[in-house]
């Protein structure tokens, strides 16, 4: 199976370009009328607000915004396919199921911003290699996300991991440490990674349970045994942690099931950045063993 680069969505421009987009803005600047003029005109439904009497009837502009909006559609649709294609490298394929398809084309055919494209095109590739892989509930959550609250998944994504036994992504948020009753140390001792760092702040947490993507009650491991290594993932690399002491646990959030699918659409984006300091917040409380040298990107 061949590798290839995560999925990602668009999230911002240089600033040269920043700065010269803005300056058009500035020179293209409408009041509030004038720009509600313009959306009327562009959906044909400016005959009340236009200086000269409608040509076409109510029933003709009905139809002619009917035809427009197919063709729309038929546009989303017939890209979304161009974009799959792009992305195949004839691998295995199955066939998906009839009526999964049905619904994926209802919702898919309304998407119309170009970098959520991309992201129905792996939905659909996925299908394809790998029949019911995407729920229908995974769907319904990607089609009522905005581009900026895709962005938002995509960061959350990017700082995922799995450890233990259990394969469902979490993000972790610190290690706990519990001193035994003798010792002569506090009691309890907390190190917390901050997700805000990473362009992830609270409000960004409670977006993404808004969502469904991610439960919303802190979670807490049951302790870490000290003889025996505790697996950590992340992204694609794999460590082994040896707990130093009694009492440790991790702290974390954990993706719902449809939380879970969405990640594994956008693929392994390792964040440098966070991997340090996750490396650094292990290495207080653990052993830490293993490759952390660079990502292992995965075919979806």
């Amino acid at each position: 199976m061949s590798s290839k680069l995560p999925t990602e969505i668009q999230t911002s421009t240089t600033n040269s370009t920043h700065k010269a987009e803005h300056s058009a803005k500035k020179r293209h600047m409408k009041d509030s009328a004038s720009q509600v003029i313009a959306i009327a005109q562009a959906h044909s439904l400016d005959a009340m607000v236009s200086e000269e009497a409608p040509s076409k009837t109510l029933f003709e502009r009905a139809m002619l915004r009917e035809k427009q909006r197919k063709e729309h559609r038929q546009k989303n649709l017939e890209q979304i396919i161009k974009a799959t294609l792009d992305t195949c490298n004839k691998e295995v394929a199955g066939e998906p199921d009839f009526d999964w398809l049905t619904r994926y084309f209802e919702m898919a055919q309304e998407i119309h911003n170009s970098s959520m494209q991309k992201l129905w095109a792996q939905v659909l590739k996925r299908e394809v290699t790998n029949p019911g892989s995407t729920s229908l509930k995974a769907l319904k959550t990607l089609k009522d996300m905005t581009p900026k609250e895709a962005q938002t998944l995509q960061r959350a994504a990017s700082l995922a991991c799995t450890f233990g036994t259990d394969s469902s992504r979490k993000l972790l948020l610190g290690v706990r440490h519990q001193a035994g009753f003798f010792s002569f140390s506090k009691r309890e001792s907390v190190d917390e990674l901050s997700l805000g760092e990473f362009q992830l702040p609270y409000s960004s947490l409670l977006l993404l349970m808004e969502l469904g993507i991610l439960l919303t009650t802190e979670l807490e491991s049951g302790e870490i045994e000290v003889n025996s290594a505790l697996k950590l993932a992340y992204q694609g690399t794999e460590v082994a942690l040896h707990a130093k002491s009694k009492g440790i646990t991790l702290t974390y959030y954990r993706f719902t099931p449809t939380g879970i699918e969405l990640c594994q659409l956008l693929g392994n984006r390792i964040n440098t950045h966070y991997q340090e300091k996750l490396i650094d917040l292990l290495n207080r409380k653990f052993t830490v063993k293993g490759d952390v040298s660079g990502p292992i990107h995965h075919t979806v």
